[in-house]
């Protein structure tokens, strides 16, 4: 957990159109100002059907604003739309106050939870080509604040004010993340002999729960981090398991979330390289919250990787809380799905059971013959999967089993073609 010395108090701004859920845009924006470590005073929203191109909102919502913060002494406001250079920069001057836009509150919540070399640097590339082309406004904010949301780099440095220093700094990190995929690379042609599954889904949805709950159960390596908070998760972190002689690797990665910038889908979207290289994916989903536009995300984000075809698995985690089952129920009512809470043993002994299925249906049925002079061999095709039949003569071991196509192809010298 995350210690905060204090909640810095601001006013959050929604701002929708015709087919904006409110409820929603509101619980979003406040749970991503909580994970900054601010806290939500009062709330302002309105419905825009053309953006003022001064401020975005309409000059009336910017003096609501500035009564609500004089009135609750308040310095910050955070909008859950994108604003341009020209949009922040009259908005400061007009409130005099600080203006936080939705990419700038991601990139911060990305800042602090970079905890690997790789994730520090694109959030870092990224915070870079989205500050590019607002450093006059950056420069004259900074210059007068001591820190808080919208101002903090990987590792809680401040955000660089230098036109020239930034371009130079965005070449620099662009070598550096070439050099760090060559690395990614090795590693996953040393897990050629497992089933690799990714953990993909909405923010928050509980994919790290998942995660633990299997390393507990099934795994021998260390824990990843997990929290009540959206983008508990930054860094993609890769475990081994041993599911009942299937050995497998489960990866957890960032949550998908809507309305990304550019800048931000391509930082985020190169964290999920892990995705396009898995065998299966378990799409996590919040049943207990607003489960369409989670779908809705999930599978534009994933459309943009380009995964291919894969075993694809839906997760309803969270079934604890919800109160109509039915109605979870009618989702994906064609696809392969499960239904648990990660918090349960049981559930997540179901869900392992349910992956095994499902990477097993596509193993073939056959016969081996092992000579006793591979004992090497014998002794991994024994231990890895379930043997169905066997018998020994005078030279070695016959069995029937399921293998799998990876295997089949390997080992295809010791089976018995009919």
């Amino acid at each position: 957990m995350i210690e905060r010395k204090f909640m810095q108090k601001v006013i959050q701004v929604n701002v929708l159109d015709k087919d904006d859920d409110l409820d929603n845009k509101i619980y979003e924006l406040e749970s991503l100002i909580n994970t900054a470590g601010g806290e939500t005073i009062a709330y302002v929203s309105q419905n825009i059907t053309k953006v003022n191109p001064r401020y975005y909102i309409g000059k009336g919502k910017v003096e609501e604003i500035m009564d609500l913060a004089k009135k609750n002494d308040i310095d910050t406001v955070i909008f859950d739309v994108e604003l341009s250079a020209s949009q922040l920069y009259n908005l400061e001057e007009e409130m005099k106050l600080h203006i936080v836009d939705w990419t700038t509150l991601i990139l911060d919540i990305f800042a602090m939870r970079a905890n690997t070399r790789e994730s520090r640097l694109k959030i870092k590339l990224a915070q870079l080509k989205y500050q590019l082309p607002r450093i006059n406004k950056w420069f004259s904010y900074l210059s007068r604040q001591a820190g808080g949301i919208g101002t903090r780099g990987p590792g809680e440095t401040m955000l660089e004010t230098d036109r020239r220093a930034i371009v130079r700094d965005i070449k620099s990190l662009e070598k550096a993340l070439k050099d760090v995929e060559k690395t990614k690379r090795i590693n996953r042609k040393a897990r050629k002999d497992v089933h690799n599954i990714s953990l993909v889904g909405y923010t928050n949805a509980g994919k790290s729960t998942i995660l633990n709950g299997m390393l507990n159960l099934f795994g021998e390596e260390k824990f990843v981090y997990s929290d009540d908070l959206l983008f508990a998760t930054l860094d993609t972190s890769t475990r081994r398991l041993d599911f009942s002689n299937t050995k497998v690797t489960l990866t957890d990665t960032v949550g998908f979330i809507d309305n990304l910038s550019k800048e931000l889908n391509d930082s985020f979207l190169t964290t999920l390289d892990e995705v396009r290289f898995a065998d299966m994916l378990l799409i996590v989903i919040d049943s207990s919250h607003n489960i369409d536009h989670q779908l809705k995300t999930i599978e534009k984000s994933l459309a943009d990787i380009d995964i291919g075809d894969k075993e694809i698995l839906y997760v309803f985690n969270k079934m604890d809380k919800v109160e109509n089952e039915l109605k979870v129920s009618l989702y994906k009512r064609d696809a392969e799905k499960i239904y648990i809470s990660a918090h349960k043993d049981q559930d997540l002994v179901r869900l392992k059971e349910k992956i095994v299925s499902i990477i097993k249906e596509d193993y073939k049925l056959v016969s081996m013959h092992i000579p006793f002079t591979d004992g090497k061999i014998m002794d991994y095709i024994m231990t890895n999967y379930d043997i169905l039949e066997r018998e020994y003569d005078e030279l070695g071991l016959r069995m029937k089993l399921k293998i799998s196509h990876e295997d089949y192809a390997k080992y295809d010298r010791y089976i018995e073609k009919v």
